[in-house]
């Protein structure tokens, strides 16, 4: 599974959510941590996967998309 980011800047986005600052005022994460998610260094995992998804309004299992192979397989 990989990380998709592109669905998680779209949600942020319709959300009002414009910059990892503002990403980690909303789900309650460091500034240093939603950068990261923000920016595609490290996926959110766990408890900080569920915040984020809530706030942008979609589900922890949508922030992942299959990869090629995880298709194949």
């Amino acid at each position: 599974m990989a990380y998709d980011r592109a669905l998680l800047h779209a949600a942020a986005h319709m959300r009002g959510i414009q910059n990892p600052t503002q990403l980690a005022r909303e789900a309650s994460l460091t500034v240093p941590t939603a950068w990261r998610i923000w920016n595609g260094i490290g996926a959110p995992r766990g408890d900080h996967a569920e915040r984020v998804a809530d706030v942008v309004g979609i589900s922890a299992s949508h922030l992942y998309t299959r990869t090629a192979a995880g298709v194949a397989a």
